[in-house]
């Protein structure tokens, strides 16, 4: 299986110059109003210097690429992914024949779009819909080695086969395979390679917001700086400066998620639950819930239950 789809992508990548250039081309590329689209890239043809207001995605499914980011040179191999935020000046050297890269094509849109309309989306797709380069709130680009993180993998390839034949319903599952894999990535953010500080600084407040999903009932500011060997203020400012949302807050608003989900998915008692999120006080947690959701524990559970 995976020769015949070698051989594939090798044909498609040739005779692929015209629709390279529209998708280089702005205005061309925009014009198109695709959520997402994908294209492989040309044989033994540099692409320019150029930039866009669409985020895109590089696979590399076999061999090796050179991408230039902000006058860095990134190598790209086998199994190797690269995400490059929107308005990021980049170009790439020439593919050889047995070089084959899939390029991945999103619009921001794309994040407020179906299964990213989550309220943890507003964190994840933080880096894709920031501010535009430049201002380096965020870094251009992560660098990904996938040869471990076979979850990944699969959801690329099971996107690149769709290019094979245009099957009913495949922009819907890929749009979706998408979201997951972006998913995927973000939560293995310490295997993202590091190039500058910006990177540094992006790896550390996305391992954060990591720690806080998988130790909500515990996390503390001053323990996941002293595990990221930081002083806890730098944290602080950055998880701020990142997600418009300070750690603390960020924090709150994960165990009354939830919670939420524990109220309409479990039977358990509600003091049960508000430990299990991580509160000793039951009355401060329910002012807080009500606060957010303008019910209580209870009304909550009842009114989800008669929804279904």
């Amino acid at each position: 299986m995976k020769k015949e789809l070698l051989e594939y992508l090798k044909s498609a990548s040739e005779g692929n110059n015209d629709v390279w250039k529209s998708l280089v081309d702005e205005e061309a590329a925009m014009g198109q109003r695709k959520l997402m689209d994908m294209c492989c890239q040309p044989h033994k043809i540099p692409i320019p210097e150029h930039c866009h207001n669409y985020i895109e995605l590089v696979y590399m499914y076999n061999g090796s690429t050179v991408h230039v980011i902000n006058e860095t040179n990134i190598l790209l191999e086998t199994n190797d992914l690269l995400l490059i935020r929107q308005g990021t000046r980049h170009a790439v050297e020439p593919a050889g024949r047995d070089d084959i890269a899939v390029h991945f094509f999103l619009l921001p849109e794309f994040f407020f779009h179906l299964e990213l309309m989550v309220e943890e989306g507003g964190v994840l797709r933080h880096f894709f819909t920031g501010s535009p380069s430049g201002k380096h709130s965020v870094s251009d680009y992560l660098h990904f080695h996938l040869q471990d993180m076979m979850p990944a993998k699969n959801l690329l390839e099971n996107m690149i086969w769709s290019l094979i034949g245009d099957k009913k319903g495949r922009e819907e599952i890929n749009q979706a395979t998408m979201g997951i894999l972006i998913m995927e990535l973000f939560h293995s953010a310490d295997k993202a390679e590091l190039h500058d500080m910006a990177q540094y600084e992006e790896k550390i407040a996305m391992t954060a917001y990591q720690y806080l999903e998988n130790n909500y009932p515990t996390a503390t500011l001053e323990e996941f700086s002293t595990l990221a060997m930081q002083p806890s203020y730098y944290i602080s400012r950055l998880f701020k400066r990142h997600y418009q949302v300070t750690f603390t807050e960020c924090l709150q608003l994960i165990r009354m998620m939830r919670a939420a989900n524990f109220l309409t998915s479990t039977s358990k008692p509600v003091e049960e639950i508000i430990a299990e999120v991580g509160y000793e006080n039951n009355s401060y947690f329910h002012r807080l819930f009500k606060e957010r959701y303008g019910l209580t524990p209870k009304q909550y559970r009842d009114t989800t239950k008669n929804q279904f």
